[in-house]
Order: C-alpha cells, then sequence, then structure tokens
C-alpha cells in the first residue's frame, strides 16, 4: 500500500517520482500520514546510513533522529498544506551529529487530499564548517562592519576563498588589509595548513631571496638548506605585505613561481613544486606603482585576477558607531569593566574625527578610553588628547584636519 502511495502522485508516471527523487543532489524521505517512512533517495540514504529496504513503515523519528523531535514533530507545528523548515541535528546510524535544515512539503492531489509528505533534509556541514572558519578569530582582529561596502566585501568573501587565484589587496594603512588576508585564509579549504606572513623590507637582494625562495644545502659558503617562506607556505596561503616595497628582482622570481607553480631555492638546480595560494597588498593606488616603475607591470596583472579594496573609515560614515560600540565590548569585557557606552558628548567627538589611521586607530583610541574609565560611561575626558582638545584656532583637531583635507 505504501509503494502504492508513493507511485500515484499526481501527475507523474508510477516509475517516475522514485528515479527522480533519486537523481537529487540533497536528502528527500516520502511520508505517508503518520508520518511512516515510504522511500529515501540515494543522498538520504547516504547521510542517514540507513537503507529504504531496512526502514520502510518505520516512524520518521526513528530515522531521521533530530534535535527539532525533542519538543514534538515540527510537521504538527505547521498548518494544513502549509511547507514547515527547521534547522537542527541529525544523529545518523553512525551516531555522527550532522547539521541538517529539514523542509517538510504536504503533497496534495488535485482534489486536495493528502497523498504523502516529502521531507527535504539538507547537509548543513559545509556551511557550518565555513562560519566556524569565518569566525575563528582573535577579539580585536575580527573584520567587521555594516557600511554598504563593507557588508558586499564580507558577503562575497567566502566564495574567493574557496577559490585558488592571486589576490590583491588595496587600501590605505590600517584599513584591515592583514585581517582581511587572515580572514581568506581562515574560510579557505587550506584553513588547516599555514598562513604565512611576509613583508617585504629593504634587505641585500640576495638575503631576500634566501628568506622568500630558501637555500639548498652544500652552499659555497658553508651555508646549510633553508626552507624559504613560500617553502614553509607549502599547501597553505602566504602573504604579500606591500608588495612594491619588493626589489625587481624578486618581484620577476615571483612571477616565474606564479606561473611554474615551483621555486629553485638559492644555489640549487631542482626546482621545487609549490601548491601555495598567493595574497598581496599595498596601501597605495597600484596602476600609480606601475607607472612609476615600482611595481613590474606583468606581476600586478598576474596579482590582479581577484582585487578587493577596503575603503579608509572616513568613507564607511555609518560604520564608525558599530566600530565604536564593537571594541567597546571587546576591551570592556578584556579589561573586566563594566563600560556600557559613550557619552553624547565624547560620541559626537568621536564621530566628528577622521582617523588618519584608519580602524587600527579607531581600535587604539577605544582601548585607551575603556582602560582608563572608571564608571560606566565614556567621557570626553577619557578619549586621547589629541582628540579631545581643541587647536589654538577654537576647533577641533579633527575639524582642522578635515579643513585641510577639504582645501588640498
Amino acid at each position: 500500500m505504501h509503494q502504492n502511495i508513493l507511485m500515484n502522485i499526481d501527475g507523474l508516471d508510477r516509475a517516475d517520482l522514485p528515479r527522480v527523487l533519486s537523481e537529487l543532489p540533497f536528502g528527500v524521505a516520502a511520508l505517508d500520514g503518520e508520518r511512516r517512512t515510504l522511500f529515501m533517495n540515494r543522498a538520504l540514504e547516504g547521510l542517514t546510513g540507513y537503507s529504504t529496504a531496512e526502514v520502510r513503515g518505520v516512524p520518521c523519528r526513528h530515522v531521521l533522529r533530530g534535535s527539532f523531535c525533542l519538543h514534538g514533530c515540527p510537521r504538527t507545528a505547521c498548518p494544513g498544506a502549509e511547507p514547515c523548515s527547521v534547522e537542527g541535528t541529525l544523529i545518523n546510524r553512525h551516531r555522527r551529529k550532522v547539521p541538517v535544515r529539514l523542509t517538510s512539503v504536504p503533497v496534495l492531489d488535485r482534489d486536495g487530499a493528502f497523498l504523502c509528505s516529502l521531507d527535504v533534509i539538507e547537509d548543513l556541514s559545509a556551511l557550518k564548517d565555513l562560519e566556524a572558519r569565518l569566525s575563528r578569530t582573535a577579539g580585536p582582529g575580527q573584520m567587521v562592519g555594516r557600511s554598504a561596502h563593507m557588508e558586499h566585501l564580507l558577503r562575497i568573501l567566502p566564495a574567493v576563498a574557496q577559490s585558488d587565484a592571486t589576490v590583491l589587496l588595496t587600501g590605505e594603512s590600517g584599513t584591515g588589509k592583514d585581517l582581511l588576508a587572515e580572514a581568506l585564509h581562515r574560510a579557505s579549504p587550506r584553513a588547516r595548513e599555514s598562513f604565512v606572513r611576509v613583508n617585504a623590507t629593504p634587505m641585500p637582494e640576495a638575503l631576500l631571496d634566501v628568506e622568500l625562495f630558501g637555500q639548498s644545502g652544500g652552499q659555497a659558503d658553508g651555508g646549510g638548506a633553508r626552507p624559504g617562506k613560500f617553502q614553509l607556505a607549502q599547501n597553505g596561503t602566504i602573504y604579500l605585505s606591500e608588495i612594491a616595497d619588493m626589489p625587481l628582482a624578486q618581484q620577476g622570481r615571483l612571477l616565474r613561481l606564479l606561473d611554474e607553480k615551483a621555486v629553485l631555492p638559492a644555489g640549487g638546480d631542482r626546482p621545487m613544486r609549490l601548491n601555495v595560494r598567493v595574497v598581496a597588498a599595498t596601501n597605495r593606488d597600484p596602476e600609480a606603482l606601475v607607472h612609476a616603475g615600482l611595481l613590474r607591470e606583468d606581476l600586478f596583472h598576474r596579482l590582479n585576477a581577484v582585487r578587493l579594496h577596503l575603503p579608509p573609515v572616513r568613507e564607511r560614515g555609518e560604520d564608525v558607531q558599530f566600530l565604536l560600540t564593537h571594541f567597546l565590548n571587546i576591551y570592556a569585557a578584556k579589561f573586566r569593566k563594566q563600560v556600557q557606552g559613550f557619552s553624547e558628548d565624547a560620541l559626537n567627538q568621536l564621530s566628528a574625527y577622521d582617523y588618519p589611521g584608519n580602524v587600527r586607530e579607531l581600535r587604539n583610541m577605544v582601548e585607551y578610553a575603556v582602560m582608563v574609565c572608571a564608571g560606566e560611561q565614556v567621557l570626553p575626558e577619557h578619549l586621547p588628547p589629541h582628540v579631545r582638545l581643541p587647536s589654538e584656532q577654537g576647533s577641533s583637531p579633527a575639524a582642522a584636519r578635515k579643513s585641510a583635507r577639504k582645501k588640498a
């Protein structure tokens, strides 16, 4: 009888429905009016560990054993023919907990009579894993923002993270390029491997060569084998901060490395294959750097496969109060203080300031204010002097700086 119900849903040939359901990439169970199992497709058999033959006629609470069943069947919470959707944890045959979303949809015939219920079960493991990787961050180092630009950036970050394309990060100093690079790594399939940061500080080219690309053993100067930053980042991500500070010779070697996916250590004769994702950054206009001869044009185009820009705080007006509150909560917890917020005067001064040091400066200001605040509100006297003290002209330093910026 159960099989006949399943095979005669209005508009489908007797053999069509099981075949169609079995081709779907997500789990589907067909249940009768008493929530007994009629059929499970291949995806759901794999997820639960049970076959349809084993569970046909078994109440679904014994098959789809989920946390959403603890307070009664979720199907009964939805009126009539309305679909219902809940999220929870399913425990499969092997006692593994799987995060899932269950959507139950009644199937009716042309006369409105109930035929069966289709329960769609989506495995959310990959999504939850991605969310966990994105959230693994050290307090003040979290990428946050409510402005349209930042919301767009955070929305596309997971998709960019899944790719192995090179990424170029641009933005003024202090806007959070380092944090964005780490967030890309944490959200990527490489998250369990190394994240290696390289600051291309001025040093002799030979030393920088060894620092970046390593050194083979048996050197004439007696030096032993030494892995470079790229070897240390194998299977992970390497972050090249301020790429234009790298000498042109090393920029040429980097270009070859990106093209050939291999590196030749100093003094070596055998290239080493590499599997490294490259993220580079600059706080200057990359096109201007190319025009000035500080950044190789061919390397720029190679790095510019994906380009993400972090705007300065002065262009993220709606983010300022959000960031102030975000960091206040973090530092109040860190210093175990009962600071609840900012006074109106303090907030006005902080909102008027233009933050030439961007998010880094804003974060440091809040840390200082919470540190010296003895009450429940941050007052103007708790702010750094350069924010709260008026200038000799009778205006605040922030106002003077904004005026100078407009004149420029």
